[in-house]
């Protein structure tokens, strides 16, 4: 797995963008000091301001990071992550994998994500509610030998779903340039980082999707979304407080802290690594509001996953799997992505630390 140049300097795009933004952020500014508490439904410029607190091991504050729970802004959005067993065809929660279904690799690993569908509950879809913000956050813990910090991603898309109440995910083609197979390829040294998926609903009057299409022109991206592959945290954490202005009155759907994510039986056993900790094998992930963990649990037992779609096991086959989904847990939202985890060399970790 490979760095590139282009990759790595994609930090001097990402700080030149907001520089050119810098007239906007002000008056942005402005505007979100005069935003009354009543307005604001959940004080979303708080929740992203500290998101990567104790991310930075230049600070010296790897040790205080906050916890799955600290400054969430409102705990029964909290997300909650599934992980689904194709042999038994059932889901459980990763914080549930074992260390022995862990890769037993002793160095650095490549993680491919792949977002598949997002389905709203029933209601949530409405003209008033149709678009929402999702947003993958991973980082690395230790950085590579020659840089200062570790490398973070992020994707975040821009989603409206259909009159169905749908969204694929993998049609909005969130995805790195240097991606394959229409996989987002992270890095996480000695097989261990942190990950946080958050979805948020602003008001349509919000002006998130105007200042995500500037940027889309920045980066020169087609598709409603934005992907920042290799940058450092503090660049990360600049451009997540910049866009957090732009997010005045937002409602969160899910909403998380980065959480530990281990991929190898090494990371696991390290005593450093946090808890609860995500267990990240290759398969089928599914996250959920904590407010929705009860309902699913009750019907985890009648349910299997399919392309990314929650449906009945006794569903009739023979309907359109979109129309099955559509009747499954009507009240509950969800959405799903595929993970692939495999083992790095040490020839490839050399070669993931330059930047040719």
């Amino acid at each position: 797995m490979n760095l590139s140049r282009r990759d790595l300097m994609s930090e001097a795009s990402i700080m030149g963008l907001l520089a050119a933004m810098a007239p906007e952020l002000k008056a942005a500014q402005a505007e979100a000091s005069k935003t009354s508490g009543d307005d604001a439904p959940h004080d979303s410029f708080n929740f992203w301001n500290g998101f990567f607190d104790g991310m930075d091991p230049a600070k010296g504050q790897m040790a205080v990071s906050r916890g799955p729970a600290d400054q969430l802004p409102d705990p029964a959005v909290q997300t909650q992550y599934l992980q689904y067993q194709t042999d038994k065809k059932t889901l459980r929660y990763a914080t549930e994998i074992g260390k022995e279904e862990l890769l037993d690799h002793p160095g650095d690993v490549a993680v491919g994500l792949k977002l598949s569908q997002y389905r709203p509950a029933v209601g949530t879809a409405g003209p008033n509610n149709s678009a929402a913000q999702l947003r993958l956050d991973t980082t690395q813990v230790t950085p590579f030998k020659n840089l200062l910090s570790p490398l973070a991603w992020s994707s975040i898309a821009s989603i409206v779903t259909d009159k169905s109440g749908f969204v694929s995910l993998d049609r909005l083609g969130l995805k790195t340039t240097t991606a394959t197979q229409g996989m987002n390829k992270i890095l996480l040294t000695n097989g261990t980082g942190r990950m946080a998926v958050n979805i948020s609903r602003a008001p349509q009057e919000s002006k998130f999707v105007k200042v995500l299409n500037v940027i889309m022109q920045g980066l020169k991206t087609a598709a409603p979304l934005v992907t920042l592959p290799a940058i450092s945290i503090p660049a990360l954490t600049a451009f997540t407080q910049a866009m957090s202005y732009w997010e005045d009155r937002t409602k969160f759907i899910m909403a998380g802290n980065l959480m530990p994510a281990v991929a190898t039986q090494p990371a696991l056993a390290d005593p450093s690594r946090g808890n609860p900790y995500l267990g990240l094998v290759s398969g089928d992930y599914l996250m959920v509001a904590q407010q929705h963990a009860d309902e699913l649990a009750k019907e985890l037992p009648n349910l299997d996953l399919v392309q990314g779609y929650l449906v009945r096991k006794d569903a009739d086959q023979n309907i359109p799997l979109e129309k099955r989904a559509a009747a499954a847990i009507p009240d509950v939202t969800y959405f799903s992505m595929r993970v692939s985890v495999s083992p790095v060399g040490s020839d490839d970790s050399a070669a993931a630390t330059k930047t040719s």
